[in-house]
């Protein structure tokens, strides 16, 4: 796995840094914040996701009586992150 992606990160770095773009590469370089700006917004979308996920968990469980959630844990079907009382870490 480690070879795969030395093998790869080279392929990369060989069409970000080119000859052509050579000596301060801002081409390249430009690239690569590009690639970092869409990472960062990625992050922050996925966290807000999460956290509006978990609200609506939080909301929905909570409107439910305590014979309703025992009810629900006994008989639900509903496996792994799809259950109401799964929270995701944030």
């Amino acid at each position: 796995m480690y070879n795969m992606c030395v093998q790869a990160g080279g392929i990369i770095a060989a069409n970000i840094y080119r000859a052509d773009d050579a000596p301060h590469y801002r081409r390249g370089n430009t690239v690569l914040l590009c690639v970092v700006g869409f990472n960062i917004c990625a992050y922050a979308i996925t966290k807000c996701y999460y956290v509006w996920r978990n609200q609506s968990r939080e909301k929905q469980w909570r409107r439910m009586s305590e014979d309703e959630r025992l009810d629900y844990l006994a008989t639900t079907g509903d496996a792994g992150n799809k259950r109401l009382d799964f929270r995701f870490a944030s």
